[in-house]
């Protein structure tokens, strides 16, 4: 009789006794050391040696048809830093859970095919809840969903002989009456054992909580944080042959989910199933609920194979979930499409693809992929109205929100010329679309190039596509708000500095008419001393010029141009300032300012004071950066473009500090600044405005300690 007082002595008696199916220390090492912020590769590289299984399955991998690396790696430090530390934390995670599978497998008395068949259900119910309540990590839900019954295989183990009776009685009833045979004779259920399992191996306690409580009361679940919720709600429907009838009023009370959701929920998913359960040949018996009850009469080695392939298919589920966290961690559209090449590189072997992005207020779909890609230099003018393709295989997988390939019949209809453009454009026989939704907004379209031949296999693989793809849509979504954010705060800024502003320039303006006044009867008393005269000028025209700038700061938060074209001599212009700034310079300063015109550049047709407003801000911001010493080099070129229109550049450095990698990607907004003491950070958001009324652009440029910015602005012919 097993002691009330100790319902885990078995199960710790199984710890000591070398027998708990256990995940390895170097996983968990490895996993903290991938969470640190900053990843030291080098030390994950020294974690993976130390395990040679794990260290051959690196190397492996890296020399593998899946990577493509041009030369073969023999160094397991060197092979770490190729991959990154999220493939090699995946990796690890998919050895580990192989390895823990495989010591339950060898007992073939248990029905691992039902299992994992109920576990992968309920996996996929947990995602889709976790999606439909915008839970924000669906794939710790999907984890939860699929390891909610691990307390089942703990306590085959841990009770030999005693578990098959109350598994058989179990069969004829909800596995919640199962839960109570367990207590009533194990004194501990599978519940509390898969979470005692879970806290063993380190996963996360909100993990251990969801598997603890999927059995409880519907009312104590409903106090619950969100992870147990849904886990508690897709083992209902995963267990119910009615869910229209049977899971509404949970849902109600679990999420308020509106009646007839559950079902919509489960639609597809036996379906889905299934396929995997073919493509795998794995049997999945009818007539019984169970997901544990005693095998039925079977070759072993059949069921030795199918079990692996099926084990094959957690692990492929194990490595996807770290590859679709990392969509999640992605900061750009950029960033975003490089993961989505690599998921679909390691996991599927496809190395053609690019994403079709929906642009709603235009009405199109435009073309993009990460700089890795080979397509990248082509997929940006790869953009087309949905108005005028309606016909095209792209425009209707958006617009009914399926999945849709070029290889399919569609009657009354012929491939279009946008549709062959297209496949042409990715160099295969064909192509696969997946729509990419998220909260039912249409983001757009993943599309695979693929052959005739290999179509057939990839649809195999449908759902973990689908996923990786509505994945990819929420995670761009994400990124739209962020920035609609990021835009609505820097209007609020520049909106609070225009009030500032106007007052200022109010004020401004009175004693800047006095000092103009003043300087003018200064001029007549030294009307002989022409030196003098030409130095009084230039300030006059300082003068002058702040005037105008003031009387621009009233409409500083419009969208209407401030800038008024004229005739200037750019290479005098810029050589003034400079003669300016460096007479400014303190006696302590060790800056040298140099210059290299181009002596090619004649006039040039632009805004005078709007282009000094742009170069003092600039030449401002390195002269600070510098901190008293270095160099700032300004240079100006004339460059004609193949379309035979000619620019001027003006690039401005200095070999400073640089700037910070986290402020590169905003920089040029309001309310980005890495300088302290009180700055907006409305200095290059300004410039930009600036430059762009001008019809001109600027860029930030690295190279080794210099940082640059480069002011392209159009030559206007006179």
């Amino acid at each position: 009789m097993v002691s009330a007082k100790d319902p885990y002595l078995p199960l710790n008696r199984l710890k000591e006794a070398g027998n708990l199916p256990v995940i390895p220390q170097l996983l968990v090492q490895l996993i903290d050391l991938c969470h640190q912020p900053e990843i030291d590769l080098q030390a994950v590289g020294k974690l993976i040696k130390k395990d040679a299984a794990m260290a051959a399955k690196v190397l492996q991998l890296c020399n593998s048809a899946f990577i493509g690396a041009r030369s073969a790696f023999m160094n397991v430090e060197q092979a770490v830093i190729y991959l990154g530390a999220d493939t090699v934390k995946n990796l690890a995670i998919s050895v580990s859970v192989q390895q823990v599978f495989r010591r339950v497998e060898t007992n073939g008395l248990l029905n691992m095919d039902r299992f994992w068949y109920h576990s992968y259900q309920n996996a996929i119910l947990a995602r889709r809840i976790a999606e439909a309540v915008a839970y924000p990590n669906p794939s710790e839900a999907y984890l939860a969903g699929l390891l909610h019954d691990l307390g089942k295989l703990l306590l085959w183990i841990a009770f030999p002989g005693k578990y098959v009776p109350l598994l058989l009685k179990g069969i004829r009833c909800h596995n919640g009456r199962l839960s109570f045979l367990e207590q009533e004779k194990l004194h501990i259920n599978h519940c509390e054992a898969g979470a005692w399992l879970i806290e063993q191996w380190g996963l996360p306690p909100l993990i251990a909580d969801a598997i603890r409580y999927h059995h409880h009361p519907v009312d104590e679940v409903e106090q619950a944080l969100p992870l147990t919720r849904i886990t508690y709600l897709a083992d209902i429907i995963s267990h119910s042959d009615n869910p229209e009838q049977e899971c509404d009023e949970v849902a109600m009370q679990l999420f308020r989910l509106a009646p007839g959701r559950t079902e919509q929920l489960k639609e597809g998913i036996d379906e889905q199933i299934q396929e995997v359960a073919r493509q795998l040949g794995i049997r999945i018996p009818s007539g019984s609920k169970s997901t544990l009850d005693p095998e039925e009469p079977e070759s072993k080695k059949i069921h030795k194979e199918t079990t692996r392939k099926l084990v094959d298919r957690v692990r492929d589920s194990s490595q996807l979930i770290g590859l679709l966290d990392n969509l999640l961690k992605a900061t750009n559209r950029e960033q975003t499409a490089l993961v989505v090449e690599q998921s679909l590189k390691i996991l599927f072997n496809q190395t053609t693809c690019l994403l079709l992005l929906f642009n709603v207020e235009k009405n199109q779909l435009q073309g993009l992929t990460s700089n890795e890609n080979i397509l990248c230099s082509n997929a940006p003018s790869l953009r087309f109205s949905l108005e005028r393709h309606r016909e095209s295989l792209p425009v209707c997988a958006l617009d009914l929100q399926q999945m849709m390939h070029s290889f399919m019949p569609r009657p009354d209809k012929t491939t279009t010329m946008l549709d062959s453009q297209i496949i042409e454009l990715l160099g295969t026989e064909g192509m696969i679309i997946f729509p990419m939704t998220a909260q039912s907004h249409k983001v757009g379209l993943l599309v695979i190039g693929v052959t005739k031949d290999e179509h057939l296999g990839l649809l195999g693989h449908a759902g973990p596509l689908q996923l990786l793809a509505s994945q990819a849509a929420a995670g761009l979504s994400m990124q739209n708000r962020q920035e609609q954010e990021r835009q609505r705060i820097a209007a609020e800024r520049l909106e609070a500095a225009a009030m500032i502003a106007r007052k200022i320039a109010h004020e401004i303006n009175n004693p800047l008419a006095i000092l103009r006044n003043y300087l003018k009867v200064l001029d007549k008393k030294l009307n002989n001393n022409t030196e003098i005269h030409e130095e009084l000028a230039i300030i006059d025209q300082e003068f002058e010029r702040i005037g105008k700038i003031t009387h621009q700061l009233r409409d500083i938060a419009s969208e209407r141009p401030m800038i008024r074209l004229e005739n200037i001599d750019l290479n005098h212009l810029l050589a003034e300032m400079i003669e300016l700034y460096r007479a400014g310079l303190t006696a302590d300063d060790t800056i040298d300012i140099e210059f290299h015109p181009d002596p090619t550049i004649t006039n040039l047709q632009t805004d005078g004071n709007g282009l000094k407003q742009v170069i003092t801000n600039l030449l401002n911001n390195s002269i600070e950066a510098l901190n008293g010493r270095g160099t700032i080099t300004v240079s100006t070129e004339l460059k004609t473009e193949p379309n035979h229109t000619d620019q001027v550049i003006i690039t401005i450095g200095d070999d400073g500090p640089g700037v910070a990698e986290n402020l590169r990607h905003n920089l040029f907004q309001a309310g980005t600044s890495s300088k302290g003491g009180g700055h907006g950070g409305l200095g290059l958001a300004i410039t930009t405005r600036i430059i762009e009324q001008l019809g001109g652009s600027i860029f930030l440029q690295r190279e080794g300690k210099n940082t640059t910015f480069s002011v392209i602005i159009p030559v206007i012919p006179t």
